[in-house]
């Protein structure tokens, strides 16, 4: 009888595909009357796995909030990402920070998710994790007092932040100015009664974090531990702000990364070419509005000349803008300004919708803030094509990748394409071309200086009769080749749309991307490309 005890202890030793000859043996010596062939096998299995269970081994600790290896502080969630943790229950992992037990949350082959201890010590310090297999060497950790950061939802990265109803805060549902407002945060570290155990129980924070919106100072009120590493604060929006604006969590010290609060109003106007020139434009200049609250029904086409567009409308010191379109669902409204503004100094713009109307945005006028329109390139998003055609056709001044992306005719000089028809191809010395603009200021009849231009919401005469000019002359450039306009001033049957008529001058640079700028006197340089390749 001692056999097959002693064949049994060697089958912890042996290698799997000794299996059959083991079973084999078993029932030749009788094994089978002391233990079963399914027990044997999970004795075998089991013997195994002791043998081949390694001790795990810690490659990063990360702060759970940020995925990256930051700022760590007392009550925060961590990820231990290493190997050989096993998986299942918790109960079966043991962390230690600086001698102090973490509460460990989850437990996967190569991660570990743990609370620390609210007692870690503060400064240079290990953590180790123990297993069945055995203790990993010490990681080298260093422990903040705190390490804020506003928490955000995982999907969309929106900040956990709730109106008083329990509202999510988003750019379709934005705060209010003045709003009372509840943020869920990590990383404000020991609470007072201080914890000593974690995850720890709910109380006030040691010390009461402080928050900017807009750079302005918010009014906290509450700040407190809620558990499982999540703390609440509560606070007041500063009433002077609007629109989406930077919000950031500071405590002891230390500043959380910035994150964006929607709030009811504009967030900014551009210019509609370019969409740079941030909070200036000029007289008679198409711009973009974007902000919160428009509401989520679009109107984008048969708006102008009218001021209001599913009732919302926009004033600039008190004069309404005619609408171009209102993206709503885009949080954005194209519009021109007012030609009876100034062209100096600060104007205040007024948002109105169905829900209210927004506090004074400033807004800083100037003379002409030059933006060329662009030719969407599906192929190259990042490429700045000048909105450009060939004079006296509807040809467009295109790289033949864009023309082949946007699947139009090419080759348009040497197929005697009808001018009538879309087409797309480079163009070449010589060639006359129209670029579209906004923002080159004022614009009379013959450019007159002492002329009257077009009144807000009336466009130029279709027929060119009279041509509105500007009453300056732009500074053209192609490939830094000076070039001369042929014609400045408002396109015929639009309003607040510019062109400018040249002649590619020989001497310019050939490519798909030649540089184009255009500035008035004094004012920004406008800034796109062009296609220039000879024929």
């Amino acid at each position: 009888m001692g056999m097959p005890s002693v064949y049994y202890r060697k089958t912890l030793a042996v290698s799997l595909k000794e299996l059959h000859y083991i079973l084999r043996l078993g029932r030749v010596l009788g094994l089978r009357r002391y233990v079963s062939m399914k027990k044997l096998l999970l004795l075998i299995f089991a013997g195994a796995a002791g043998l081949l269970a390694q001790a795990p081994t810690i490659g990063a600790v990360v702060n759970s909030e940020l995925s990256t290896g930051s700022t760590l502080c007392p009550g925060l969630l961590v990820s231990i990402y290493g190997t050989g943790f096993g998986s299942g229950a918790t109960s079966t992992v043991v962390v230690l920070v600086g001698g102090q037990k973490g509460f460990v949350v989850a437990v996967a082959p190569t991660q570990v998710n743990v609370q620390l201890p609210f007692n870690a010590p503060i400064g240079a310090t290990t953590v180790v994790v123990t297993t069945g297999g055995g203790s990993s060497a010490p990681f080298n950790v260093t422990i903040s007092s705190v390490a804020p950061s506003v928490a955000v939802q995982g999907a969309t990265n929106t900040p956990d932040i709730y109106t008083a109803k329990n509202v999510l805060v988003t750019g379709s549902a934005p705060a209010n100015p003045g709003d009372a407002l509840i943020l869920y945060a990590s990383g404000l570290g020991q609470t007072n009664p201080a914890q000593t155990s974690t995850p720890g129980s709910a109380a006030l924070t040691a010390t009461l974090p402080t928050i900017t919106v807009g750079g302005q100072a918010a009014t906290v009120f509450f700040s407190g531990y809620g558990g499982a590493g999540i703390y609440q604060v509560n606070f007041t929006v500063p009433k002077t702000v609007q629109g989406s604006v930077p919000l950031i969590l500071s405590i002891d010290g230390q500043d959380s990364a910035a994150v964006t609060l929607p709030l009811f109003g504009i967030s900014a106007i551009t210019s509609g070419a370019s969409f740079l020139n941030t909070d200036t434009a000029a007289p008679e200049e198409i711009i973009s509005l974007f902000g919160n609250g428009l509401g989520s029904t679009n109107d984008l086409s048969g708006v102008f000349p009218s001021t209001t567009a599913k009732g919302v409308s926009v004033t600039f010191n008190g004069i309404a803008a005619p609408i171009f379109a209102l993206a709503a669902t885009g949080s954005q409204i194209n519009l021109i300004v007012p030609a009876e503004l100034p062209t100096t100094g600060t104007v205040q713009v007024q948002l109105t919708t169905p829900t209210g109307t927004t506090a004074n945005f400033p807004l800083i006028m100037e003379t002409a803030v030059p933006g060329i329109f662009l030719t969407t390139d599906p192929s190259n998003a990042k490429a700045q094509i000048a909105a450009a055609q060939f004079a006296n056709t509807v040809w467009l001044v295109v790289p033949t990748s864009t023309a082949t992306a946007l699947q139009i005719p090419q080759n348009c000089t040497a197929s005697k394409a009808n001018p009538l028809s879309i087409c797309g191809q480079p163009a070449a010395p010589g060639d006359t071309l129209v670029v579209y603009l906004t923002g080159l200021g004022e614009a009379t009849p013959k450019g007159d200086p002492s002329g009257t231009p077009l009144a807000t919401g009336v466009i130029a005469p279709v027929s060119g009769s009279p041509l509105y000019e500007t009453t300056a002359t732009p500074t053209v450039q192609l490939g830094g080749v000076a070039v001369t306009p042929l014609f400045s001033g408002i396109a015929p049957g639009t309003a607040g749309e510019y062109q400018i008529d040249f002649q590619v001058p020989t001497g310019v640079p050939e490519g798909d991307a030649v540089a184009l700028t255009v500035s008035m006197p004094g004012s920004t340089t406008g800034t796109a490309t062009l296609a220039i390749h000879s024929r």
